[in-house]
């Protein structure tokens, strides 16, 4: 009781932080050019909260866990959000953004396989998950992070400011309306969703199932780490289709697959089930997942281009900060759903033996139920209308924009102290954007 009420806090933290951070963060880059400030401190604040949190004392209270858990999300927030606006702000085409967000997604795989493989490393006894795996998988990850985000703030180029430009002060009510009437992003949104809960679901009862049903609890790090490390393999091939084809299209085929892994999870029995079918259903699903890693922010990094053209303002956190908590709240809630059901039909985690209702549930809510929202997201990512083409147009009408402002500047009449400029002509949005600006 006392760890469901902290992630509903923890949830309820979550819908306000992270479009304030949003927010804050398109308004500092608004008017600095860049958005380091919120990385750095994200950064630094993740790695000391991760340690309280993964290292706890002996005594532990419910206030600590709070803390410290709301803390972590506080952190990861501040520096996930601005990083990702970043990355956009980084690739100019579709096809470059692409490239971001598969270099992105490879590192993020590659943490996730670091640590699913720390307990199978020989300096410890066991290869279950301890307080000591805990700890060195903090102490390991703060030793990549803290010299990997000063190795990235000193070397990529801080934006140019243009100084001495007025940038017109949006309320709430401007800032909704460039959320809840770009259908692009809504659309994205909801097939993000659907995503979401179905791999919530699948995920949150997967070692339930594995180790109490099928008794496979043994095998189950080593099946997880061999799928992550075909999934990472799977990076390229996802990212060589979607510019070969589309992302959308790219991003169906993932989801079909992932559709297939949840339904064959469904005939997996402890009579005729071995750890490869298990991992071929896991290494099915993850791979799916792999390319939603990428694919998703990516066509959202496309959907901010096409805010900006729209309404006039780049808000690239902003629009990021919604798929951060969706991501945090949506798989939560798929997760808590599975269990719901599971505890429904009479599933016993503890018990050895399970009636034919409980195995039935639980059967359905890993498979089918999943698969189901996953076709569900196949319907909204296909009517998403941001293609590459599309993107490309969106861009050149931006830069004829930027051009224009430009000239604008040079004008004897222009008066950087009277004269405010709408922010879709002040929002520099690629190093390209920059070097024409100071043309």
């Amino acid at each position: 009781t006392s760890i469901a009420t902290v992630l509903l806090i923890a949830r309820l933290f979550d819908a306000v932080s992270d479009p304030v951070i949003g927010y804050c963060s398109d308004r500092y880059y608004a008017r600095q050019g860049h958005r380091k400030p919120f990385i750095v401190t994200g950064g630094l604040l993740f790695v000391v909260a991760s340690w309280f949190l993964y290292v706890p004392p002996v005594d532990v209270s419910a206030g600590y866990f709070l803390g410290w858990f709301l803390a972590f999300y506080l952190a990861y927030t501040l520096f996930e959000i601005p990083h990702l606006a970043w990355g956009s702000e980084l690739a100019n085409d579709s096809q470059e953004k692409n490239r971001v967000f598969g270099l992105r997604s490879l590192f993020v795989f590659m943490g996730i396989l670091l640590f699913y493989i720390m307990p199978l490393l020989p300096l410890f006894e066991t290869n279950e998950f301890t307080p000591e795996t805990l700890k060195w998988s903090v102490i390991v990850a703060g030793s990549f992070m803290l010299p990997l985000l000063y190795f990235s703030i000193k070397t990529v180029p801080d934006a140019q400011k243009l100084p001495s430009l007025k940038t017109q002060k949006d309320s709430l009510r401007v800032v909704l309306q460039s959320i809840f009437t770009n259908k692009p992003l809504l659309t994205l949104t909801a097939a993000h969703i659907c995503t979401g809960f179905g791999s919530g679901m699948w995920f949150t009862l997967l070692f339930i199932v594995v180790d109490t049903y099928l008794g496979l609890g043994a095998q189950f790090a080593m099946v997880f780490a061999i799928s992550f490390a075909i999934s990472i393999l799977s990076l390229r091939l996802w990212y060589l289709l979607s510019n070969h084809w589309s992302k959308q299209t790219t991003w169906i085929i993932a989801m079909v697959l992932v559709m297939l892994g949840s339904i064959g999870c469904g005939f997996l029995s402890p009579e005729n089930t071995g750890w490869l079918a298990l991992m071929f259903c896991m290494t099915l699903i993850i791979s799916g997942f792999a390319c939603f890693s990428i694919m998703v922010p990516s066509l959202l990094s496309d959907i901010v281009d096409y805010g900006t053209w729209k309404f006039g303002t780049d808000r690239a956190a902003t629009y990021f900060s919604l798929y951060t908590f969706i991501n945090k709240s949506v798989g939560a809630l798929g997760g808590a759903l599975g269990l719901a059901i599971a505890g429904w039909v009479g599933f016993d985690p503890t018990a050895t033996t399970h009636s034919d209702m409980a195995i039935s549930g639980v059967r359905f809510t890993i498979a089918w139920i999943p698969a189901l929202f996953i076709l569900f997201s196949i319907f909204f990512i296909a009517r998403i209308p941001i293609t590459a083409h599309r993107h490309a147009v969106i861009r050149r009408r931006l830069d004829s924009r930027f051009s224009r402002a430009a000239n604008a500047m040079k004008s004897p009449s222009y008066s950087a102290d009277k004269t405010t400029i709408n922010s879709d002509f002040v929002q520099p949005t690629s190093p390209q954007t920059f070097t024409l600006l100071k043309e």
